[in-house]
């Protein structure tokens, strides 16, 4: 088997394209995100990656709080907008239907999922701040249920990679097995060798 040597920055992974919601000067302002992750189970500890000079990340060190709203597919181009087009340069409080909940981070009711956060601890890197704050709500629209709980399928969430050499939006393919089971068969073969 050949091996080509990537660009160091290359990222095999996808991404879920988040729109995070905050307050500037009294107003609702959104921004796309695509550097998340939950980071810590109990208690719900989610990761953000946001560029030091955004203007959603001096909000979020004045106010201490943000929300996350995950769009779907049908989203998409009102997603990519908010990522292209900053809060500096146009209003974008008017671009949806908005809610609150506890931490007065707004909230996009468009979005099939959506959660408010509080800031717990900011992590100074030489071009981004890691941003570590604690779900304190998650919402999610009826629509996407199935057995009570949120549905990938349904959902079809916009998803984001460069591994094509450029920023291209996806949605989520197959279920091809439950994790955390698959490997019991392959485990069994391996203890009886």
């Amino acid at each position: 088997m050949s091996k080509i040597k990537l660009d160091q920055r290359f990222s095999p992974y996808q991404m879920p394209s988040v729109i995070i919601g905050t307050i500037v000067e009294g107003k609702p302002n959104f921004m796309l995100c695509t550097w998340v992750s939950r980071v810590n189970r109990t208690p719900p500890i989610w990761m953000a990656s946001i560029n030091r000079k955004h203007l959603t990340m001096n909000a979020i060190r004045e106010n201490g709080n943000f929300s996350m709203n995950f769009p779907s597919s049908d989203l998409v181009e009102v997603t990519d907008y908010v990522g292209i087009t900053s809060g500096r340069d146009a209003d974008k409080s008017s671009l949806f239907n908005i809610f609150y909940g506890e931490t007065n981070a707004p909230m996009i009711e468009e979005c099939v999922l959506n959660m408010e956060l509080e800031v717990e601890e900011m992590v100074e890197r030489p071009d981004h701040f890691i941003v570590l704050a604690k779900s304190i709500n998650t919402y999610a629209d009826q629509k996407i249920m199935t057995d009570d709980k949120p549905d990938i399928k349904k959902m079809n969430q916009i998803v984001y990679t460069g591994a094509e050499g450029r920023p291209t939006y996806w949605v989520v393919g197959d279920k091809i097995g439950d994790a955390f089971s698959l490997g019991k068969s392959f485990k069994e073969t391996m203890t009886t060798k």
